[in-house]
């Protein structure tokens, strides 16, 4: 048997979807399944899956060791090596960031190192994240910025942070404001416009 404790990190989501996270290499089908047979529990109680999780929130497992091991797979957590990040802004849910040019945001590629993975390592470097959590949440980025753009990046810590800041910009209840560097003196207001173009070679 194992038991899970719910942490802030993992609180806020629905349990079946903590589930498909944690057994990673198990089918939806074998999940719902265990959940009938009280093979998994929540609190003690037979469960749907459909419940919302809240700290502290206990989830018993009754499953042999091996089983448990095959159908959760190998989570590798790659830790890339800490670097000074400017924080502006920390508390228990969201980081917030300048990141600065020549950075990415996101991965384009899976070798690339991101803010993504710099705020990671920072977490887990400060104590403040274990590999261990990184396991069913992984915070996250909730605005980008172009490579070569600087300015801040806000971030959520916990479940929450994360999807109350990703709900406000999909919703655009905050303001975002850039400023351009110009070289030289501009003399007289002018309006410059531009547009995108996406490019039928490239897919991304």
């Amino acid at each position: 048997m194992q038991e899970i404790k719910i942490t802030e990190n993992q609180a806020g989501q629905r349990f079946d979807k903590f589930l498909f996270k944690y057994f990673k290499e198990a089918t939806s089908g074998f999940i719902y399944k265990m959940l009938r047979k009280k093979n998994i529990v929540l609190n003690g109680k037979k469960s749907d899956g459909k419940e919302k999780l809240n700290v502290g929130d206990s989830i018993k497992i009754f499953m042999a060791d091996d089983t448990i091991l095959k159908f959760r797979g190998e989570t590798k957590v790659d830790i890339v090596k800490p670097i000074d990040l400017d924080i502006v802004y920390e508390d228990d849910n969201i980081l917030i960031i300048n990141k600065p040019s020549g950075m990415l945001s996101q991965k384009a590629e899976a070798s690339d190192v991101s803010v993504n993975e710099y705020i990671i390592s920072y977490l887990v470097s400060t104590n403040k994240l274990s590999e261990e959590q990184l396991k069913t949440f992984k915070p996250g980025v909730c605005n980008r910025l172009d490579r070569n753009t600087s300015g801040l990046i806000i971030a959520g810590k916990s479940l929450k942070g994360l999807q109350t800041m990703s709900k406000m910009f999909k919703e655009r209840t905050m303001d975002k404001y850039y400023f351009a560097l110009v070289n030289g003196k501009i003399e007289n207001k002018i309006n410059i416009k531009g547009y995108l173009k996406k490019m039928k070679e490239q897919t991304k």
